[in-house]
C-alpha cells in the first residue's frame, strides 16, 4: 500500500467531513468515494476516531502554509496582514459557494464538548492561530499603527471568535455580507478609531 492511498483517504475524508460533519460521515462512504477496500483504511487508521484526529493534523499542515505566508508577509503592515487573512477566508468561502467554512471551527462546534481528546487538539490549533494574531497586534502597536487599551491576547481572541461567527453566518446567508460587516466594523470603526489618538 502506498502513502498516496493514505493521502487520498485523508483528502476525501476532509472533503466529506467539511460538508457533512464527523458524526454524519461513515467510513464506508469515504472508502467508496476513494475506491479502496476496508483493509486499506485499517492499515493506516486504528478507528474512525483516529481517522478524525489525523484529518485534523492533515488540515492543519495544509492550511498552515497559506496562513504563515499571510502572517509573515514582509511587504504588508501588521494590521494589513490580519486584513489579508480575513480577505483570504472570504475568497475561499465565495469560491465554495459559501459552504464548508473553517474545518477547525466546524469540528470545535461538533466535537469540542463531546470528546476530551478532540477538545485538547482543537484548542492547540486555535492557540497557533491566536499566536499569529498576537504577534501582528504587538507589532502594530510597536510601529504606532494601532493604539488600544485591550491586551493583545484579548483582542486576538475577539477577532478570531467574531470571525468564526461571521463564517457560520455566511454559510446560512450564502453571502459574504456577514464577514464584510465584521471587517468593516473592525477596521473602519474599532481598530481605526483606536489607532487615531484623540486631539
Amino acid at each position: 500500500m502506498s502513502r498516496d492511498t493514505k493521502k487520498r483517504l485523508l483528502e476525501k475524508g476532509l472533503e466529506i467531513l467539511m460538508h457533512k460533519g464527523y458524526n454524519h460521515t461513515g467510513i464506508q462512504e469515504v472508502l467508496a468515494a476513494v475506491g479502496v477496500p476496508k483493509g486499506s483504511f485499517y492499515h493506516y487508521f486504528r478507528s474512525k476516531h483516529d481517522f478524525g484526529m489525523q484529518i485534523l493534523e492533515y488540515y492543519t499542515r495544509e492550511s498552515q502554509v497559506a496562513m504563515q505566508e499571510i502572517f509573515d508577509d514582509p511587504k504588508a503592515t501588521p494590521l494589513q496582514r490580519i486584513k489579508n487573512f480575513f480577505a483570504f477566508g472570504r475568497e475561499k468561502m465565495a469560491a465554495n459557494n459559501f459552504s464548508g467554512g473553517c474545518f477547525i471551527g466546524n469540528m470545535s462546534q461538533e466535537m469540542g464538548d463531546l470528546c476530551p481528546e478532540f477538545q485538547e487538539v482543537l484548542e492547540s490549533k486555535w492557540a497557533v492561530m491566536r499566536d499569529n494574531f498576537v504577534k501582528c497586534i504587538r507589532e502594530a502597536r510597536e510601529s504606532g499603527e494601532l493604539q488600544t487599551g485591550l491586551a493583545a491576547e484579548d483582542l486576538a481572541d475577539f477577532l478570531i471568535n467574531s470571525w468564526q461567527g461571521a463564517l457560520m453566518r455566511m454559510k446560512v446567508a450564502k453571502s459574504s455580507r456577514p464577514l464584510d460587516v465584521f471587517t468593516s466594523a473592525v477596521f473602519e470603526r474599532l481598530v481605526t478609531s483606536d489607532a487615531v489618538p484623540a486631539a
